[in-house]
């Protein structure tokens, strides 16, 4: 049993790490932080269907001596300033963009922002679970991929692996429900700002660009920069990024094959039959990640559509998938 801590537990990634936990049998919740929440009790219900009574308190407040483990969904630009945390022993999954990149530089390129902990941040590892189980389970920190960089990373990275498609023209157009904009403002507030409304934002400046383009570089040591682009749609959650790549004289079926032969025993991750196209109905409240792949007809190039919750692969569900991995207990535990 490991008795862990939920920091910015009141927003919508950090409530869905809440739901799941209170259904594993190998965790308790020994403390939520909700700053401006604090004090707040709710209800949820528990993997018995029972009303559990939880407490949000403030982070100072946290007795972390009695902590085992950390889940990190405070805003972005929050965790690497908490010294305390960092310089203890307490194992920690990392939900933010505060330690997914190696470069110091890059985090204000970026992100915008000074790191005040790059001594620790090669103690993170980039926890991308289907290609990191391995380095996973040796690792106490994880830094969670980001939602839509989960969804453009597990279908590229074994294309590029086997040389099978151009790396300098990458184009990336995702969709996202409006939960993915977090919980700076009120759910009521996201919903009357979606309505009947779509929104492109991030247009070839997305943060999550700079953790694909670091990570689909280290494959083949061969600068990969994509470009990428958003949308906010007026659906709660779901991702569907629209991936179109140029093949180095690959035929579909080849590409097909080498993504099947890659995913056939995962879990989490579905081919769907040549040609077919997934959407974010098949994908939501699941942890799972669906791949369609089309071609058109221009020769050589195809388009490779990537389906995931965001709350939920996109971000909690690959936390807790990493937090089973680290700890040795079966992968799906709590996911299904």
């Amino acid at each position: 049993m490991k008795n862990v801590a939920i920091l910015g537990a009141s927003g919508f990634v950090g409530h869905e790490i809440v739901k799941i936990c209170l259904k594993h049998p190998y965790i308790k919740i020994e403390a939520l932080s909700a700053n401006k929440s604090a004090g707040e009790i709710f209800q949820i219900q528990d993997s018995t269907g029972m009303q559990a009574p939880l407490k949000y308190t403030k982070y100072e407040d946290i007795n972390f001596s009695s902590i085992d483990h950390v889940f990190n969904c405070l805003p972005n630009e929050s965790l690497h300033k908490k010294n305390d945390l960092l310089k203890s022993d307490i194992s920690i999954i990392d939900l933010s963009v505060d330690f997914r990149l190696d470069d110091k530089n890059e985090y204000v390129n970026w992100y915008g922002f000074e790191h005040d902990n790059m001594d620790v941040n090669n103690q993170f590892l980039y926890g991308l679970s289907e290609f990191k189980r391995e380095e996973i389970r040796k690792s106490r920190r994880i830094a969670n991929p980001g939602c839509y960089a989960t969804s453009i990373l597990i279908p590229l990275i074994e294309l590029i692996k086997h040389n099978a498609i151009k790396t300098d023209d990458i184009v990336i157009d995702s969709k996202s429900g409006y939960s993915g904009a977090g919980k700076t403002k009120g759910k009521e507030e996201l919903i009357r700002e979606v309505k009947e409304n779509i929104t492109t934002y991030g247009i070839g400046d997305h943060k999550h660009i700079a953790e694909i383009n670091q990570e689909l570089t280290k494959i083949n040591n061969v600068v990969t920069k994509v470009f990428f682009a958003a949308n906010i749609l007026p659906v709660e959650r779901g991702i569907l990024s629209n991936i179109y790549i140029d093949t180095n004289g690959t035929s579909q079926k080849e590409i097909y094959n080498i993504l099947h032969e890659r995913f056939k025993e995962e879990y989490f991750i579905q081919l769907l039959p040549m040609n077919e196209i997934p959407s974010t109905k098949d994908v939501v409240s699941t942890n799972n990640l669906v791949i369609g792949l089309k071609k058109g007809y221009k020769e050589n190039k195809l388009c490779i559509v990537s389906a995931l919750d965001n709350l939920l692969k996109g971000a909690a569900g690959q936390a807790i998938q990493n937090f089973n991995l680290m700890y040795d207990y079966d992968e799906i535990l709590g996911l299904v």
